[in-house]
């Protein structure tokens, strides 16, 4: 006897029909409903009400709070009109935990969470399951009866209007920077939708949600990947150490509620395939324009800054008011409690938050009348993930200062230079960021411009007219950005000298493998000498994966079956000379404005 839900799965037109054309219909029928079996929810209205009565127990003792804003958003109307789908970014395992309560104890409806099969282990695939979670395979691109299932199962979802979610970027982001989202359950939503009957068709709605958390329970794992280490497969262990966590501080989880986004499948698969990207690029987009600033974010970008010695806490608050005050005028979200008359106590919490957890160290000076704060050196790259969420923030405002350095260093002298060099840094931090158009990028850049200057700046013209008095007052204005992605800088510098080891070596062909032993070696080099890096966290799987695909587009080198090849070391040495330069003249600029 089939339930009510394999009655609508087997019902979906494209699964049906697959499994009458196939040639052994009743096989496939039962694989279907078995594919059904191992992927779907089995939620219980019991166990989640047990669920909250133990989080609203436990949840107070590791988290200050869990903070969810709908910034105008009213999804309680929403989802009477409307078929919903959550799309947030993904920072942490506890993102389910904490979107799914505070959505449960808000509209008392459960979420029905995509999530990935690796975590259908015991017990916790149980208690997921229970939850609303259903799995997904990690691969599935060769099994269209399975392909077919999944849609059907969303179609069901939607048959329902129950409210969906799943995490764009398809898995936690390992560096705190957001993920370029993932194509395949935007299509299949689309699909399954385009398919219910009219009388069971509402609007279909993607909202973008950014999660923010203050400390990530996970963190430590997530900075050993980044800097070389094999991703641990989760497991039962895995899991159940996370209880040794309790003994952690995590401070608060800020929850922003994006606008939302209708989609609709068009006829025509060329343009159905443009708004498809086109539609998970703008909830891409919202949720990074929603990712909130943080005490914690905003403290390690602070401290993180310093590649060498420590900040007194005058400073660190002198410079953290700059850049909350950068954030009013520009409209980058910050919580409430970075508000002036707040943030002092606020960044002291989260300070002593870091200091219990072991990341920062209290330096006392000889005569202890002075204290000052520094992140440990092992952790500066684990603390590194806070900082990139809100980075691309902040991106304009140091490349503006990147501008400024080679101004006066005599190096940009036309707007063509000017515009070169723009358009040059976007081409580079598109790898590692998704950015706005040209046009908006410019358009942003002649805003802050004209705000640091304290005077209209309608084009990069004008700013060849600009005194020396002005320009270090716009220095001044946006100095305390003057070193936000340098850590980036070196990472592609040693890239490129990495490459440049290769040549110097004879070695014509090299793998990914070989490049990170070789990186490494000439890393560990650089740094000791310090003549030009500085931050321990340039050392980075990641940036050096992106530096590989910038350099093979700049035509440095080629890719060949897996290998590579150096194919312009001319312009290979060019670009090394370039930064070499930039960051040089950087650490002198600094010195100055500091």
């Amino acid at each position: 006897m089939l339930s009510k839900l394999q009655k609508t799965v087997l019902s979906y037109p494209k699964l049906k029909e697959r499994i009458e054309k196939s040639s052994d219909s009743k096989g496939a029928k039962e694989k279907a409903l078995k594919n059904l079996d191992e992927m779907k929810a089995d939620f219980s209205k019991g166990y989640i009400g047990m669920m909250e009565k133990m989080l609203d127990g436990a949840l107070p003792r590791l988290y200050d709070g869990i903070n969810f804003n709908e910034n105008g958003q009213n999804l309680k109307e929403l989802m009477k009109e409307n078929s919903l789908v959550l799309v947030p970014n993904h920072q942490s395992h506890a993102d389910y935990v904490a979107i799914n309560y505070k959505f449960y104890k808000t509209y008392k409806r459960p979420l029905f969470v995509a999530g990935g099969d690796n975590l259908n282990i015991f017990p916790i695939g149980k208690l997921f399951r229970k939850s609303g979670c259903f799995f997904i395979r990690r691969s599935f691109a060769n099994d269209i009866l399975y392909k077919f299932t999944m849609e059907a199962y969303l179609y069901a979802l939607l048959m329902n209007k129950e409210p969906i979610e799943f995490f764009f970027e398809g898995g936690r982001t390992r560096s705190g920077k957001l993920r370029p989202p993932k194509f395949g359950l935007y299509q299949m939503l689309i699909e399954a939708h385009s398919h219910l009957p009219e009388d069971k068709k509402s609007p279909l709605l993607f909202v973008p949600i950014s999660i923010a958390h203050e400390y990530v329970p996970e963190q430590r794992a997530l900075a050993k990947e980044m800097m070389g280490g094999k991703k641990v497969k989760e497991s039962t262990g895995q899991l159940l150490n996370l209880i040794k966590l309790v003994s952690y501080q995590f401070g608060n989880v800020h929850i922003n509620v994006g606008k939302p986004v209708e989609a609709k499948k068009h006829d025509d698969p060329e343009i159905n395939k443009k708004n498809l990207q086109e539609l998970a690029f703008k909830c891409f987009r919202r949720v990074g324009k929603e990712m909130v600033v943080t005490p914690t974010s905003l403290l390690v970008l602070v401290l993180l800054d310093e590649a060498q010695g420590a900040l007194k806490w005058s400073d660190i608050i002198a410079k953290a008011n700059a850049i909350i005050q950068f954030c009013l005028k520009f409209e980058i979200p910050f919580v409430d409690s970075l508000n002036v008359n707040k943030i002092e106590d606020t960044l002291g919490r989260a300070l002593d938050i870091l200091i219990g957890n072991g990341k920062v160290e209290v330096i006392g000076r000889h005569d202890n009348s002075t204290v000052f704060y520094s992140i440990k050196k092992e952790c500066r790259a684990e603390l590194l993930f806070f900082k990139n969420t809100i980075l691309h923030h902040f991106m304009i405002p140091w490349t503006i200062n990147l501008a400024w350095i080679n101004l006066f260093s005599g190096k940009l002298n036309s707007v063509d230079d000017f515009k070169t060099f723009f358009v040059e840094q976007r081409d580079q931090l598109k790898h590692e960021f998704y950015l706005p158009t040209v046009k908006e990028y410019f358009t942003k850049t002649l805003r802050i411009l004209s705000d640091a200057a304290d005077r209209e700046i309608h084009s990069l013209e004008e700013c060849l007219e600009l005194s020396h008095q002005d320009l270090y007052k716009i220095a001044s204005n946006l100095g305390m950005f003057s070193r936000t992605l340098s850590y980036i800088n070196e990472s592609y510098f040693v890239s490129a000298l990495t490459l440049k080891a290769f040549e110097k070596e004879g070695i014509e062909l090299f793998k990914r493998d070989d490049f990170m032993t070789k990186f490494e070696e000439v890393f560990n080099r650089e740094i000791q000498v310090a003549r030009v890096i500085r931050f321990p966290e340039s050392y980075n799987v990641e940036l050096t994966k992106n530096a590989i695909k910038y350099f093979t587009q700049k035509g440095f080198i080629t890719n060949e079956k897996g290998s590579f090849r150096i194919t312009d070391p001319e312009a290979l040495n060019h670009y090394i000379q370039k930064l070499e330069s930039e960051l040089m003249e950087q650490l002198k600029f600094n010195l100055r404005i500091v």
